[in-house]
């Protein structure tokens, strides 16, 4: 490039340094956007999975109910296929603190000498074994049960009496969720423990590490074949299996909730991309515009096309680059904020905040490539251009005068001539109005949609908690009389109504080979249970996707709950048969239903009548449900608190005791991540989408200046002016309004749905949120006003003299 070129360039930048100035900060928001949303997702994607394998957890785990001598399990460690071997229980209980209410607790349990090399802790407090009447806490139960290292606790397991404890410790488990999101702490303590619980010293469990060499198995396959082996081998030497667990190979238990927050942070970082083009080219077509006499001057004077062209192109490169240069680092800062604060909510350690490469190629692609793309478009059209038609160039498309639309203009009556005036002005550059509204449309109809997704979500905990019509539930030790449990219920002051229900883990049953449950060690997470109701029962309602619910007269009939197709059994709809382990027999049963149940783990619902006739048991329950007179949280657990009492004095073992405002609380934590992401980045949209249209009504007054000069010769005041730029502000947000709620209407429904069945395999409800569109109006609006405040002032003061020295 000449000399000569670069001067004008550099001339170029300066005469339009405002208009330069707000290009790049532009683009620099949209480029800085993308790079905070792309390098978070990178970042928590890759820290959960290694959190995880940092725990080194157990490809499968195989219930002996026995327990193993250290022979076996050095048979089993000697297994083709079978890295390590480790000898663990899992032990459901409940902890106090002071005179607060119980609390789930799940306790890990392992020898004194086991090198813990599998499902591996990090201690941060304290040291490892505790001792005997001692426990570690997972360091999220700590703020979870407001309680300290070195508190004393009480500890309740197996029905058994409750014992004092102590907590020596915290630990970071990367193999649990947090606790707060849960409603459940996490403990792990030694055999010796167990005594001071009551309970026998025997570890049930053999957690198995499957792989060749030194790496573990990622296939499922090859997992369950090795631990069908192992339960083989130890069946032989006397020690038989009754189930194996295998959860999904490498990931983290809320693995799913992070590919949610992770595709949300995709799919706004590309609109946030697509935006970053609609501006480039907005503003790129308005500069042209501005340049159209030069152009057609320096065509006048020999400049060739290719010249121009390649002379914009690096004046749009060099806009470009610095643009990226300003965005790069507080964009890391903003995506290590959002990796921070996901992190927080997931109970994850990240150990390099740093993205990876492939986050650094985006981000210059969206920085530079994209829009020196978007810029060929507008700058081929403009160094294309003929001498003629830059002198015949009067600021407004050809297509307007005599048009359709400007016959439709000049009908309308009322506007008055400032308002009019301002509504024709908007269709003068009509790919100019289109890029404007559609910039701005596209910024509010992923606001909307973002925000009408967080209802969603917020109304799929609404409707999980109102389909079930108990206050209270009770799991108890073992079953017990259905009768005698809800009497002492019913005699419980404030207690309004009961009902037992029977209730057992269970899993799909195959033939000639052990049961496997896909559960993870916690027994919790993706676990399977058999429910069983009366078919009249009046403690749920459960909304049907196909079939129907259960009949008092049903003997032969399963409904099942919408996790267990696509978690425990692929497949299985209404009308075939599915095998499942009951109280250790195996029954086949019809499914004549699947319901909705969100807030439930994977479930299969019997009749009480068919439960009885399976187990042998007539009339008893594992669980009692409760309906409390009032329906506060604080009545709840008053009542609550009164029948665990009534309970333990009939010597009645309580297992685990919520309320349904424990459960409320659970519910909104696992929906709380997505939530909160799905609102910061809907704030963060509107605020580029607002950007764009301040830069629009910039460059539209500044392309303009003859034009209100000439207003001004003809005696237009700075105040109609003003006016004049404002109306047209506000109106090109009215219309982008229009568009986006249109827009948002379809994309609720299947954004909503989309992610809805990736985490939680239903339908989110369809939320259109009034709240969210009054909120959108009120920024753009006020956008609109603000932005135009600053052009109109600009067109206001431009004086005849400095209309007729403009170029």
């Amino acid at each position: 490039m000449t000399l000569l070129r670069l001067r004008k360039l550099a001339r170029d930048l300066w005469a339009t340094r405002a208009r330069i100035a707000m290009m790049t900060i532009a683009i620099a928001v949209s480029v800085l956007t993308v790079i905070a949303f792309l390098s978070a997702r990178a970042v928590i994607g890759r820290e959960i999975t290694r959190n995880y394998a940092d725990t080194h957890p157990a490809s499968a785990t195989l219930h002996v109910p026995g327990g193993v001598d250290e022979a076996a399990l050095a048979a089993v460690r000697a297994r083709p296929g079978v890295l390590d071997a480790a000898a663990r229980a899992t032990v459901p209980a409940r902890i106090r603190v002071g005179d607060g209410p119980w609390r789930v607790l799940v306790l890990f349990v392992s020898s004194p000498a086991d090198p813990q090399r599998i499902n591996k802790v990090a201690v941060e407090e304290g040291s490892w074994p505790p001792p005997q009447r001692a426990v570690l806490l997972e360091r999220t139960a700590l703020d979870f049960l407001g309680v300290h290292t070195g508190q004393r606790v009480v500890v309740q397991a197996g029905g058994g009496a409750p014992a004092a404890m102590t907590v020596t410790g915290a630990v970071h488990d990367g193999g649990v969720a947090p606790a707060g999101q849960e409603q459940t702490a996490y403990g792990y303590t030694t055999t010796e423990a167990l005594a001071a619980l009551g309970l026998p010293g025997t570890l049930d469990q053999v957690r198995i590490v499957v792989g060749d060499h030194s790496t573990a198995a990622d296939d499922p396959s090859v997992i369950d074949r090795t631990a069908q082996r192992v339960a083989a081998g130890l069946k032989a030497q006397g020690h038989p299996v009754s189930g194996i667990d295998v959860p999904p190979p490498g990931r983290h238990p809320h693995q799913g909730q992070m590919v949610m927050v992770g595709f949300v942070m995709l799919a706004f970082g590309l609109m946030a991309l697509l935006l970053s083009s609609v501006l480039v080219a907005t503003m790129l077509g308005g500069m042209l515009t501005a340049q159209i006499r030069q152009i057609g001057a320096m065509k006048a004077v020999g400049a060739r096309t290719g010249q121009i062209l390649r002379m914009y192109l690096a004046q749009t490169a060099a806009i470009a680059l610095t643009a990226t240069a300003l965005a790069f680092a507080p964009g890391l800062a903003l995506g290590g904020v959002l990796a921070g604060q996901a992190a927080r909510l997931l109970n994850l350690d990240i150990a390099d905040a740093s993205p990876p490469g492939g986050v650094y190629a985006v981000a210059l692609t969206a920085g530079i490539g994209v829009p020196l793309l978007v810029a060929l478009v507008p700058l081929v059209r403009g160094s294309r251009i003929t001498v003629r038609q830059a002198i015949d160039d009067h600021g407004a498309d050809r297509a307007v005068p005599g048009g359709r639309l400007e016959r439709v203009l000049t009908r309308l009556r009322g506007l008055g001539r400032t308002r009019m005036l301002a509504l024709r002005n908007m269709f003068r550059r009509r790919g100019r109005l289109a890029l404007s509204v559609g910039l701005l449309a596209v910024a509010g109809a992923m606001f909307l949609t973002g925000l009408n997704t967080a209802d969603g979500w917020n109304s799929l905990v609404g409707q999980g908690i109102r389909q079930r019509s108990y206050d209270l539930e009770i799991r108890l030790d073992r079953s017990y009389p259905a009768d005698r449990l809800t009497a002492l219920a019913r005699s419980t002051p404030g207690v309004r109504d009961a009902e037992g229900w029977g209730r057992t883990a269970t899993t799909v049953h195959h033939p000639g080979r052990v049961d496997v449950a896909h559960v993870y060690p916690d027994e919790g997470h993706d676990s399977f249970t058999v429910m069983a109701p009366s078919a009249d029962t009046r403690m749920v309602h459960l909304p049907l996707k196909a079939g129907r619910w259960l009949r008092p007269d049903d003997t032969g009939a399963v409904v099942l709950n919408n996790l267990v197709p696509g978690q425990q059994a692929p497949g299985v709809g209404v009308g075939d048969s599915i095998t499942l382990t009951v109280a250790g027999h195996p029954v086949t049963r019809r499914v004549v239903g699947i319901v909705s149940d969100f807030g439930t783990l994977g479930t299969a619902y019997l009749t009480d009548r068919d439960y009885a006739a399976i187990t042998g048991s007539p009339g008893q329950a594992e669980m009692l449900r409760v309906v409390t007179g009032r329906h506060d949280a604080a009545t709840r657990q008053a009542v609550l608190d009164r029948l665990e009492r009534t309970l333990a004095r009939a010597g009645v073992g309580i297992q685990q005791s919520t309320t349904l405002d424990t459960l409320r609380v659970a519910l909104d934590g696992h929906v709380l991540v997505l939530a909160d992401t799905l609102i910061a980045l809907a704030i963060l949209m509107g605020f580029v989408g607002l950007l764009g249209l301040a830069s629009a009504l910039s460059t539209s007054v500044l392309e303009r200046t003859r034009e209100f000069g000439v207003l001004r010769t003809l005696g237009a005041t700075g105040s109609a002016i003003r006016t004049v730029v404002l109306t047209e502000g506000v109106l090109t947000a009215v219309l982008s309004l229009m568009f986006a709620t249109v827009a948002t209407l379809p994309l609720t429904r299947v954004f909503g749905n989309f992610i809805g069945n990736q985490a939680f395999r239903q339908d989110l409800p369809y939320e259109f949120s009034l709240p969210a569109l009054a909120l959108w109006t009120l920024f753009t609006l006020a956008g609109a006003a603000v932005a135009g405040t600053a052009a109109a002032r600009r067109a206001s003061r431009t004086t005849v003299r400095q209309a007729l020295t403009t170029v």
